[in-house]
């Protein structure tokens, strides 16, 4: 066998190590060798051989038992090594001045903290308009399109709690000022995968918000699209689904599998 050859095949096994790796990762459920085997497509004595060397090494556990695996601690702590290293301004920045870019609209990026969202980044197009939202600055979560698209995650008794201790102000003709109803608006949010604020928090302003999550299964911030209703409107769609893809994309950087959700 050539050095070339010798590559080739060491290439061919760090792979398939690393698809066995992904797939049981992405599982909620423990896998027997079987199903890894079918899932892949590849015969059961190459499967075993390789998930044996990433039992050694601790990337898979075998729970004895039901003859099933899973993700291991090795795996986990590489993980979150890797996890620690990364700041959530830094990675969505770049996606937040393609999004400007893009769609030629201010984006933004807030977290939660304390019933209210904090501004942390904002990227303007050429065509930006002025808004009150500046970098620091706090907003309430019930006007605010950021603000719905996190806690839209949060158990009903937090966002009860939040919406008593902090009130629900109305700051223009549309802001939506009865818990019913906001609520109800969650709800929508949850099913729909983004959050719009339609001038509840500034007259003439729509905001399209998605969630971020992170390695925890949970929201911890939140990007948005913001600008003039009747644009906004117009490009409902392109907008929204722009958003979604940097959901995905930020989120999966950020460590977060979906199936998380599914758990919590």
């Amino acid at each position: 066998m050539t050095d070339k050859e010798s590559v080739s095949q060491s290439n061919s096994a760090v792979e398939r190590a690393l698809t066995i790796l992904e797939l049981i990762a992405e599982k909620r459920e423990p896998m027997s060798l079987a199903e890894i085997s079918q899932e892949l497509g590849i015969a059961k004595s190459t499967a075993h051989r390789i998930m044996e060397a990433l039992k050694n090494k601790g990337f898979i556990e075998q729970i004895e038992a039901a003859e099933k695996y899973q993700v291991g601690l090795k795996a986990i702590e590489v993980g979150m090594s890797s996890l620690t290293k990364w700041n959530l301004v830094d990675v969505t920045t770049p996606h937040l001045r393609q999004l400007a870019s893009d769609l030629n609209e201010t984006a933004f990026l807030a977290v939660y903290d304390k019933g209210e969202v904090v501004y942390l980044y904002k990227a303007e197009a050429n065509q930006s308009v002025r808004t009150t939202a500046d970098l620091g600055t706090r907003k309430p979560i019930h006007s605010t399109g950021l603000g719905k698209a996190i806690v839209s995650t949060f158990p009903s008794e937090e966002i009860n709690r939040i919406l008593v201790e902090k009130g629900m102000a109305k700051f223009t003709g549309k802001t939506i000022t009865d818990k019913q109803r906001y609520l109800e608006e969650l709800i929508s949010v949850r099913e729909n995968g983004y959050a719009m604020d339609d001038e509840e928090a500034e007259a003439g302003l729509t905001c399209i918000a998605v969630p971020i999550f992170n390695y925890t299964g949970r929201a911890i911030a939140a990007v948005s699209v913001a600008g003039p209703t009747e644009r906004m409107r117009n490009n409902k769609e392109t907008i929204t689904k722009t958003l979604k893809n940097v959901n995905k994309l930020v989120s999966s950087r950020l460590g977060f599998v979906s199936s998380m959700r599914q758990n919590i």
